[in-house]
């Protein structure tokens, strides 16, 4: 009796905690993108399903991927940290090259393989928190000197800003600079490197955001909403529009009317505006604590783990959901201005799906080896 009650409380709540809520984000990402991309797949591809039939392979795939990883130690991935980076810029120039990217809306993110496409800059982002976990625990922890996060680090940084800045992506810039912030912290940075690569980093985006006439209408439209109705604010507005419809309880699933081409990107960066339109307040907010639950219990992950680099990792694998999340949904209500990025798990997007999933994977190994080693030092303080 002692042994089963001992069992029972063992349960490793947060692994089953983020496995359920990544299931549940996941599948109702599929039936949201059923809805919202029927009239665009009426109207490129002559099947108002073509949308929702390609989320399901990618979603089978990815289960199948998280699964699969949550079971692998993690610590092999310090083994590949340099590789897996040098991949991630390969793919990255790889975009730059005419006839191998995929062009969308004047920008060159995607890598075209026929059957469907990967963007390079997913794979950035878990690249860099895998390459900044290993360097700071196997070289900076131990001198706490600037050259040593520096170098290569920065240098891997910057090449890897210029290469997103170039096909050209700012919200993804701006959000892989975050991470590796938040990376940094959880591994020990010293406060005085912290503000000096922040500092470095604003410079760089707000130079990068001027460069452009139309990055520079999108900031002025977001601080003046009222001037510019037809233009830079025309998406904001119709999300609004599209949240405001949907009032308490939603228009019902499949009702939406901001989805004929009222509001552009309604199955991707603009899903969440359709959530509130069609299943409103309540759905909307049902989101909002799913993506609070994730942090709260991926937070949890590491500050339970006691390795230097699976909580440094479990920090950084976190933040890659939930803080473009946060962008995203902040972007939906009108609280930020419009990135171009998507909503983690629900937004219509292959590529972008398995990287979240494996990530997610990755996080649940963490979870499970804090499991074995509690397990290991409650059998040690027994024996003594």
């Amino acid at each position: 009796m002692t042994v089963d009650r001992r069992n029972i409380l063992k349960i490793n709540v947060d692994f089953y905690v983020l496995f359920v809520l990544v299931f549940i984000l996941s599948v109702l990402g599929i039936i949201m993108i059923s809805s919202a991309s029927t009239v665009i797949g009426e109207r490129y591809f002559g099947d108002p399903y073509w949308y929702f039939r390609r989320q399901i392979l990618w979603w089978v795939l990815s289960i199948a991927a998280m699964i699969i990883v949550s079971k692998i130690n993690y610590q092999v991935y310090r083994r590949i940290s340099i590789a897996a980076i040098l991949v991630a810029i390969v793919l990255l120039a790889l975009v730059l090259i005419p006839g191998i990217a995929e062009e969308i809306g004047g920008a060159k993110r995607w890598i075209n393989l026929w059957f469907f496409n990967i963007q390079p800059s997913e794979i950035a982002k878990v690249a860099l928190i895998l390459f900044f976990a290993d360097n700071l625990n196997r070289r900076y922890s131990r001198t706490l000197r600037a050259k040593d996060l520096f170098l290569p680090g920065f240098l891997v940084l910057l090449a890897i800003t210029v290469l997103i800045f170039l096909e050209p992506d700012l919200g993804t810039a701006v959000v892989i600079w975050v991470l590796v912030f938040v990376v940094m912290y959880a591994g020990g940075v010293r406060l005085g490197h912290l503000i000096g690569i922040t500092f470095i980093g604003g410079l760089i985006t707000v130079g990068y955001m001027f460069l452009e006439d139309y990055r520079r209408e999108r900031l002025f439209a977001f601080l003046n909403r009222s001037s510019e109705l037809d233009a830079a604010n025309f998406q904001v507005n119709q999300s609004l529009i599209a949240l405001g419809s949907g009032n308490i309880v939603g228009l019902g699933l499949g009702n939406s009317v901001q989805k004929y081409s009222y509001l552009p990107e309604a199955h991707t960066d603009f899903i969440f505006a359709i959530i509130g339109e069609e299943l409103g307040l309540i759905g909307t907010l049902t989101v909002i604590l799913m993506f609070i639950l994730f942090t709260f219990f991926g937070i949890r992950v590491c500050l339970r783990t006691r390795e230097p680099f699976g909580r440094t990792l479990a920090a950084g694998l976190t933040a890659m959901i939930s803080i473009p999340a946060l962008i995203n949904m902040g972007v939906v209500v009108g609280l930020l201005p419009v990135t171009g990025l998507t909503l983690p798990f629900i937004s219509s997007g292959g590529s972008s799906l398995l990287i979240s999933m494996v990530s997610v994977g990755v996080l649940l190994n963490i979870s499970r080896q804090n499991m074995i080693v509690g397990e290991v030092s409650d059998e040690d303080q027994e024996d003594q």
